[in-house]
């Protein structure tokens, strides 16, 4: 695999298939969260309080970088945003959401696969996704399609957040998720629109880089596209990104993309995507700016109805 293919893998702008790993599944009560804009990808999963029989319990799953905004516009039709699938079909509850994607690419892509398991790629080979069992409602379906999802490459390899939004629905899942994976009960919010200096105080440190990789100890020619440090404020860890990557991957032969270890350097716990995060904050690019479509994401959200990049 060349430098740049193996680049654009680590760095979340392409996916790729990966194999199973340790799993866990724990359930944290969570007061109402506060996201940053711009840095929120989710896909949720509606199911309709409808009064006619004829639309009450189907579900409709979507992406969005608002949760809260979502849900209203669905609610409020397709002439104030909503999707034409779900107008005149409700009320609708926001009933769970998964977060945690590295970009809105990588999100639509689940999107997509979680509406068309008979069509994905990665989950073609499970004949039991095509269709709803005997007797099993919509809600049971689409829940029985995540948990198969949940445990597939490349998704299961990332730091999701399951995220229940209606106690009513939640229910454990039959196999437990990786061990990155996290469930969680609550509402989120997204934070304002950022606008200058009003983040000041969140602003990172500045970072005493070395010129020279601490792992391979060759200079970095191209800081800005490969390199990395530690999450610890305090520590100068300064590595390539494949370097970083293949010293996490020590113990995991066979797989492109780390989910965590230890720092080489002051053995602080390490997350990839945390790690992903710190260095878009670091690199002074504007939140706005992060994803060629998170204007367009921020402006509406896109509906299921459109297909975009299969998964």
């Amino acid at each position: 695999m060349n430098y740049d293919l193996r680049c654009s893998i680590l760095s979340g702008r392409i996916s790729c298939r990966l194999p199973l790993i340790a799993f866990q599944d724990a359930v944290t009560v969570q007061e109402e969260t506060v996201a940053r804009k711009g840095h929120f990808y989710g896909v949720y999963l509606l199911c309709s309080q409808s009064l006619y029989s004829r639309y009450r319990g189907k579900c409709y799953v979507g992406f969005t970088v608002n949760p809260k905004r979502r849900i209203r516009q669905h609610n409020m039709g397709c002439d104030f945003g909503g999707a034409r699938k779900t107008s005149r079909k409700g009320p609708w509850q926001m009933v769970m959401i998964v977060h945690g994607f590295p970009n809105n690419i990588v999100a639509l892509q689940f999107e997509w696969a979680w509406q068309q398991p008979s069509l994905s790629t990665r989950l073609k080979m499970y004949p039991e996704l095509k269709r709803k069992l005997p007797r099993e409602n919509y809600f049971d379906y689409n829940f029985r399609i995540l948990s198969k999802m949940l445990g597939v490459g490349p998704w299961h390899r990332l730091p999701l957040t399951v995220r229940w939004l209606e106690t009513d629905y939640e229910r454990p899942f039959d196999v437990p998720l990786p061990n990155q994976m996290e469930i969680v009960s609550g509402k989120v919010t997204i934070a304002a629109s950022q606008r200058k200096g009003a983040d000041d105080a969140a602003a990172p440190p500045p970072v005493a880089w070395a010129p020279e990789c601490h792992l391979c100890i060759k200079q970095i020619e191209q800081p800005e596209r490969s390199r990395l440090g530690c999450t610890n404020p305090t520590c100068r860890l300064t590595c390539h990104m494949l370097c970083l990557a293949n010293y996490l991957l020590a113990d995991e032969p066979g797989h492109y993309i780390p989910v965590g270890g230890e720092c080489p350097l002051c053995e602080t716990r390490l997350v990839w995507a945390a790690l992903l995060q710190r260095k878009r904050l670091l690199s002074g690019v504007p939140e706005e700016l992060q994803d060629q479509d998170d204007d367009l994401s921020d402006d509406f959200d896109v509906d299921s109805e459109v297909e975009y990049v299969p998964a």
